[in-house]
């Protein structure tokens, strides 16, 4: 039967050909590729807000969140309903499942749910928005800023910029932020209004009449068709103040003027404004579409954005606050240097072990598996990001397995006096499927990972994907092209012309050889010593573990610091935004904070999303959110410390949660921890009782609930039989009073393509002034009645917020620890929960949130293919052995990973996460391909003495050198990771690493013990067929 390496020989041009195509298309690849700092991870979240203003939160609760949340949640791809009720806001967070393969559909079923509930919903209560772009990604920020122009002006410039920034190509969307709303204001008084006899809803319905563009026909002569466009629209300010009104027979034509205030202005109070370094600003949010690179985007965007700088008006400026191509650079190209140093490590170590010329024969094997991969992820669209090229630095150092492992059997055969075509077809043959076998089991070991849905899972595909790619690649080319590279340079051992350095590698191996033997011959004398030592290493390293850090996805590498402003509910948008404007001018200080560069500050909203694990914070008029960019990772951590103790002195009425950036799906250093159920009262007292449990543990800081303070609220009795008495209905209260204060639209003005609402309100000094609610006055029946005469005014509490899971209320309280994880937090508390949760009424109950239930889900995906893993692995290594026993030994190897990788992250102080969790999977995947080559060689020679022990210990000394330095090779290939403490692979590369150097070294003692045990008497039939001198190591 012909080989592939004999294939590959007889084809050579072809194959070689084809190889330095890929190459050349993988180099391509690698500046083309969409590059992101981080793996694109899919938001299956959309979010509906509907607004009913003055509505308290109870029954916004009731009578809009509830019926659309009941809608959304009968649509089966639906997995989870979270909503937040506040004062005139409903806001509703629909997440879609996993499985969803379709989201515009599932959004497109949600728009149709929502759409047929709205008539259900309250009068006054406007039309749902639907946002399900949640998960846009703003590549750039910028502010738009002037000391000479007003933010009417600056609006109307933004526009044109705006349009101009869709023309850069593979511009996705263009947000403007932070520009205020125009209005036109007609202010008329309580008095003039009861001089009147009119309330302000007749007033606004007959402006309303008279702003109208209607047609009126058109006229058809014997040659010509002519429209007929009668006036009625407002062309300016002045017409709406000149129009004359019809408020009744008994009032007679009045000029609007005359008795009312008519002016052009901004949203009052400002709903949401931006600023930058300070100032005011308006702010772009640009993203792209996802085949970009953002590397790519950026170099086109920014001399568009230098040609708009320069066409700016004199004293306009145009700064840009966030430019991700920086980090994506920083994370890409850092990466890539770590292959290039992973890759020259990988080089000489081969080199040294092997000598120049197999060296570079096996060494050549590696820049080609790394083209070639990158090659095949830009034909898949995999895309370059932090996590794909670090899999490519943890995969170097096993891509010379299979070159090491087929170039010493090609010398060896050369060394026996076959001939070199011969010896193609020989090694092609025997070491083909022992060498595959080894390959599928390094990838069957990250199947959890590929089949995990999950947002960690997603988040972390990549490296799978990666692993995938890299070791198919380095197992066919090791078959086709190795064996061709030996025919041509391979030359059979021949210590007498070794170079100095050579021979002092060899002899280092061979004191280590014999040093081995002794170690092995004790082992196998006294083997259940032995294997009780291992066992008590397995349970104290397993119970060490409990000792490391965990932390499910480490701190961000990004120097910025997030700043949360919450002032209490109830606080006006006004005092919010001037709070927020004031926190900003402190951190400005430069001479305070000389290593922050700029700030940007929104107030009212979260400002965009320009980190896709950074969710927006949900707009609130209470609310603020601050961006700090530091000078580098240094100055942040110091920053968050300092204006964590100045912040809170400065300003100690706000709520300020201070944190830098994070990697993952959420912040991932924030404990969060739930009660549930029906009674209210029973909620708010269990919040309190757990905010006091986080608060007493030890460097807890951010104790905070999501229902926050209780707010004020004017609760009008209305006195029902004195209203229909005078001829006034509730419905005719509400509207008066919403009209009076809030304001009531009458239509709009159109200047150019701009519409601009016209609001019917009163001045702001009775709009402010709760004494006048008792004076607004209604049209009874018999003349304007007050509301005073048929209604009583009281002042009294109401909830800030409600929260809702899948319709149950659900009060979440959350808290920072500062000098434990979340995860190790939970130990220390969950007694006291439990406890508390046993004394709660019937149909409540307390659960953890946030990352910790994140964390669970996660882990609870990946292990949930394990046993499919397992399974298949067990089914491959009975099918390569062609029995059970040999099968039995190598998994009873698999705890052995466990003992150096414990050893690793107490060493090195690396926490224990879900990279690490992969990082295991990995390592479990190498120490299989260990033990299989050993037992491989337990057969070969068993066959040729008649002693199992001698035998065994035969194979494990003919073994130990390639097993050893093909580990140490990956274990060197790691060091990059290790050294430069990357913050997203130390701990997986400190647990593969330790666990590689421990886990090697027991496997060396533990496979030839168990073998001896399994085979000492009766003995399984080996197999028939040879596999001759299969993977080393990790192969």
């Amino acid at each position: 039967m012909t080989t592939l390496s004999e294939i590959g020989f007889r084809f050579r041009p072809a194959v070689l050909l084809t190889i330095a195509l890929a190459m050349v298309y993988g180099a391509i690849s690698y500046f083309t590729l969409p590059a992101r700092e981080d793996p694109q991870i899919t938001i299956r979240e959309a979010v509906v807000s509907t607004s009913h203003p003055g509505l308290s939160p109870s029954r916004v609760e009731q009578l809009i969140t509830t019926p659309l949340a009941e809608a959304i949640m009968t649509i089966p791809e639906i997995k989870e309903v979270r909503a937040t009720s506040m004062e005139g806001q409903s806001i509703i967070h629909a997440e879609a499942e996993f499985s969803a393969s379709d989201l515009d559909q599932v959004w497109d079923e949600v728009a149709d749910k929502v759409e047929e509930t709205t008539p259900l919903l309250p009068e006054g209560a406007r039309k749902p928005f639907i946002n399900d772009e949640f998960g846009d990604v703003a590549v750039i920020t910028m502010a738009l800023q002037s000391d000479s122009f007003d933010m009417v002006e600056l609006g109307d410039l933004a526009e044109h910029i705006r349009t101009r920034l869709y023309m850069i190509e593979g511009t996705r969307e263009v947000d403007v932020l932070g520009r205020p709303d125009e209005r036109i204001y007609v202010e008329m008084d309580n008095a003039t209004l009861a001089r009147l006899g009119a309330p302000l809803s007749a007033v606004a319905q007959a402006l309303r009449s008279q702003n109208t563009v209607a047609p009126g026909g058109t006229i058809e002569t014997e040659t010509r068709r002519i429209a007929i466009q009668p006036s009625g629209s407002f062309d300016s300010v002045e017409e709406i103040a000149d129009l004359y009104l019809e408020l009744g027979p008994e009032i007679g034509p009045i000029r609007l003027g005359d008795y009312a205030e008519v002016r052009r202005g901004f949203l009052e109070p400002p709903a949401q404004t931006a600023y930058f370094n300070g100032e005011r600003a308006i702010v772009f949010a640009i993203s792209m579409l996802d085949e970009e690179s953002v590397i790519n985007y950026a170099g086109r965007a920014r001399p568009a954005i230098d040609e708009l700088r320069q066409a700016m008006p004199a004293g306009v400026e145009l700064n840009v606050m966030t430019w991700q191509a920086d980090q994506v650079e920083n994370a890409v190209y850092g990466v890539s240097f770590n292959v290039l140093q992973t890759l020259a490590l990988v080089l000489g170590v081969v080199i040294l072990f092997l000598g120049v010329r197999t060296g570079l024969i096996v060494g050549s094997i590696v820049p080609v598996v790394i083209l070639v991969t990158l090659g095949v992820m830009g034909v898949l669209g995999i895309k370059l990001e932090r996590m794909s090229l670090a899999t490519i630095v943890i995969s170097l150092g096993l891509l010379v397995d299979n070159g090491i492992v087929i170039a010493e059997d090609f010398k060896t055969r050369l060394a026996q006096g076959v001939d070199r075509r011969d010896a193609i077809g020989e090694t092609g043959r025997e070491l083909a499927l022992p060498l595959l076998a080894s390959t599928i089991t390094t990838i069957l070991v990250f199947l959890p990972l590929m089949l995990a849905e999950e947002g960690s899972g997603e988040y972390t595909r990549s490296i799978s994907l990666v692993i995938l790619i890299s070791l198919s690649s380095s197992w066919l080319i090791a078959m086709m092209v190795t064996p061709t590279l030996c025919y041509w340079f391979a030359q059979p051992t021949d210590k007498e012309t070794q170079g100095k350095i050579r021979r002092k590698v060899d002899q280092a191996f061979e004191w280590a050889n014999g040093k081995y033997e002794d170690r092995l011959r004790w082992a196998l004398d006294h083997r259940k010593l032995f294997m009780g030592a291992m066992a008590a290493a397995f349970v104290l390293a397993g119970y060490s573990l409990q000792f490391v850090p965990q932390q499910f996805f480490p701190a961000s590498d990004r120097a910025q610091i997030l700043v949360y402003a919450d002032m209490p509910v109830g606080t006006s948008s006004a005092a919010t935004d001037d709070q927020i404007q004031q926190i900003a001018q402190y951190i400005e200080d430069d001479e305070r904070y000389p290593d922050f560069d700029n700030v940007a500050a929104y107030s009212g909203f979260g400002g965009p999303r320009f980190v896709l694990s950074l969710a927006p914070v949900d707009p609130a008029p209470n609310r603020g959110f601050l961006v700090i960019n530091a000078a580098d990772a240094e100055a942040r951590d110091k920053g968050v410390l300092a204006l964590r103790h100045d912040l809170a002195a400065q300003f100690p009425g706000i709520r300020l949660r201070i944190a830098g950036m994070f990697l993952g799906p959420s912040d991932p250093n924030i404990t969060q921890v739930q009660v549930r159920g029906p009674d209210r009262d029973v909620l708010l007292e269990t919040g309190d009782r757990l905010a006091a449990l986080l608060r007493d543990v030890e460097g807890t800081i951010d104790v905070t609930s999501d229902w926050e303070n209780p707010s004020l609220q004017y609760r009008v009795s209305v006195d029902q039989a004195a209203a229909r008495a005078a001829g006034v209905s509730s419905l005719d209260v509400s509207q008066a009073l919403s009209a009076y204060f809030a304001g009531q639209p009458a239509g709009e003005f159109r200047d150019g393509d701009d519409l601009v609402p016209i609001i019917l309100r009163a001045p702001e000094g009775e709009r402010s002034d709760p004494g006048r609610i008792e004076a607004v006055t209604l049209t009874g029946s018999d003349g304007p009645v007050q509301l005073g005469e048929i209604a009583t005014v009281t002042l009294r509490p109401q909830l800030g917020r409600i929260q809702t899971e899948d319709l149950i209320e659900t009060l979440t309280v959350e808290a920072r620890p500062t000098e434990v994880t979340p995860q190790d937090l939970v130990p220390r508390i969950q007694e006291q929960l439990d406890e508390l949760e046993a004394s709660l009424p019937p149909g409540h109950f307390i659960e953890w949130d946030g990352i910790i239930a994140q964390s669970a889900e996660g882990t609870g995906a990946l292990f949930a293919s394990v046993p499919a893993m397992i399974g298949l692995i067990v089914i491959m290594l009975v099918a390569l052995f062609r029995g059970f026993r040999r099968a039995g030994i190598i998994l009873l190897t698999l705890p052995l990973s466990v003992i150096g990788a414990a050893i690793g992250l107490h060493v090195m102080r690396a926490d224990f996460g879900f990279m690490v969790i992969l990082g295991l999977f990995a390592l479990v995947g190498i120490i299989i391909n260990n033990a299989i080559v050993l037992v491989d060689r337990c057969d070969i020679e068993k066959k040729e003495k008649d002693d199992v022990t001698d035998a065994v210990i035969s194979a494990s000394l003919r073994r130990f050198r390639p097993i050893l330095m093909t580990n140490i090779t990956t274990i060197l290939g790691l060091l990059p990771l290790i050294i430069a403490q990357d913050v997203l692979f130390y701990g997986m590369a400190s647990a593969i690493a330790f666990g590689l150097l421990v886990g090697t070294i027991l496997t060396l003692g533990v496979v030839p013990v168990l073998y001896t045990w399994f085979f000492g008497g009766e003995e399984e039939p080996a197999p028939q067929a040879t596999t001759g001198e299969p993977a080393a190591a990790s192969a």
